[in-house]
């Protein structure tokens, strides 16, 4: 998979004021650098080629279909070869880490568009999948699927599959002849997610394959997609029709996609910042789509959570319009981001204040004329007392002038602990609870208060407290 050694992940963190509004500092930044397979450490080997060559010719030939004669002419016509699966909710879940190389000058690079998105000699179309590549690939989120109808006739799992960089390990594999005599190399995939089709059944097109993963020589989860007019490695074809792709004329996809595909592909709405550590570890994300008020996440300002979104071929002055929207549709706030210089992909995570009203509010961004949302859900204490209570915690009077007593009814309960928060989340007062009746003196300004009640620091208990 080749991502440019300059290709940074750039996540931004920009704390708003108390008041909802965007202050221009950004309190946070770091980069990501990626590791790729270059003309040095390609995701197959001439040695591999050789090997699969020899093993499909052998095949081919016990099938008894050799008799299908290469073509000049292709009639097959590719579906993309990936999908999300049924568990998958984001708005994409890829990027192009390589296209087939078609300058075949050593030391030089050319995609079918005539950019540089490919390295030499490279002979595949390399689809990443992101963000959170090995979260998706742990969970099966992303399925290799048949391109086209055909002949499986050759086929390799159960190969290690988080490999990171260059080895001569060979990948989780299937390879497909065409009823045309072409054929679809499918590379890199999953440990043990392989179809239960053997080598010499058939597949329709959009057939479940595997599991996209990171076997073989690979720098992290991706599919290396190749085609061939023949059986050999030899004949290699581009399936994307461009003014620089000198192995075929036209397109080989029923719908072919942008060269540069600018595009958000998922928002998130997170607790506290997200973790992308170093391949082949698994990501974290800290999502959360419910958030109880007081909310106070780690590293976060009282009241605040992270707002994240993931843009794919980000492009120098394009605008990403950034909303929260009320649960009416209204603006709850809005901040914009103007790209300043090209990504192949970019992470922007922004500090925001949560909305203190109880309701499903949507993260909604606009980048390239896509939308891509999120619904997540507001509770406060206002929202949960019927649900939880159950008349187990008395607080009276309330409302109250400051002072007044807890009365614990059930039995059970030992150690609690009583907190109390305003509305932006932050802690004003703490005390522990050792009898069933305590009296509470709390020295604040009129107004109104949550309170929680907890075991262990385990919550039991939410409640509205107003002082006179």
């Amino acid at each position: 998979m080749k991502i440019a050694k300059t290709l940074l992940l750039s996540i931004f963190l920009t704390l708003e004021s108390i008041t909802g509004q965007c202050q221009s500092n950004e309190d946070n930044e770091f980069h990501t650098f990626i590791n790729e397979n270059d003309a040095t450490n390609p995701c197959i080997t001439q040695q591999q080629y050789q090997q699969l060559d020899k093993e499909c010719a052998e095949n081919i030939k016990r099938l008894g279909l050799d008799k299908i004669n290469n073509k000049t002419t292709f009639s097959t016509s590719l579906i993309w070869p990936i999908q999300a699966s049924a568990g998958l909710t984001d708005c994409g879940y890829h990027f192009i880490g390589a296209y087939v190389d078609q300058n075949t000058m050593a030391g030089s690079i050319n995609d079918f568009a005539c950019g540089t998105n490919t390295y030499d000699a490279h002979q595949g179309t390399d689809i990443a999948i992101w963000p959170y590549g090995f979260l998706k690939m742990d969970n099966n989120l992303v399925e290799v699927i048949a391109a086209a109808p055909g002949t499986i006739i050759q086929k390799a799992d159960g190969n290690f599959d988080r490999n990171c960089a260059s080895n001569t390990i060979t990948a989780n594999s299937i390879i497909i002849q065409h009823a045309d005599g072409t054929y679809a190399l499918y590379w890199h995939m999953k440990k043990n997610s392989l179809t239960s089709k053997i080598v010499g059944q058939t597949v329709v097109a959009g057939e479940y394959l595997g599991i996209v993963g990171s076997s073989g020589s690979s720098s992290g989860p991706h599919l290396h997609f190749e085609i061939r007019s023949g059986s050999t490695s030899a004949t290699y074809k581009d399936p994307f029709a461009g003014s620089c792709n000198l192995l075929n004329l036209n397109s080989w996809w029923v719908n072919q996609k942008p060269h540069t595909d600018s595009k958000v592909i998922k928002v998130s709405v997170n607790t506290t910042d997200l973790l992308i550590p170093g391949c082949p570890t698994t990501e974290t994300p800290n999502e959360s789509d419910n958030y109880s008020i007081p909310f106070q996440g780690v590293g976060l300002a009282p009241g605040y959570a992270k707002f994240y979104f993931f843009i794919r071929d980000d492009t120098t002055g394009m605008v990403a319009d950034c909303k929260i929207l009320n649960p009416n549709g209204t603006t709850f706030n809005s901040w914009a981001y103007t790209s300043t210089s090209y990504n192949k992909i970019n992470i922007k995570g922004y500090s925001k204040l949560l909305p203190t009203i109880p309701g499903a509010y949507t993260f909604q961004v606009i980048y390239n004329g896509v939308t891509c949302s999120k619904i997540f859900n507001i509770t406060t204490a206002t929202t949960i007392v019927e649900q939880f209570n159950d008349n187990q915690f008395i607080v009276s009077p309330n409302p109250s002038n400051g002072r007044f007593k807890i009365n614990i009814r059930n039995s059970n309960y030992k150690n609690l602990t009583l907190s109390i928060y305003n509305f932006l989340g932050e802690k004003l007062f703490k005390k522990d609870l050792h009898d069933d009746i305590s009296e509470i003196i709390f020295k604040e300004k009129s107004g109104v208060y949550l309170y929680k009640l907890e075991e262990n620091n385990m919550q039991l208990f939410m409640g509205k407290l107003i002082i006179n």
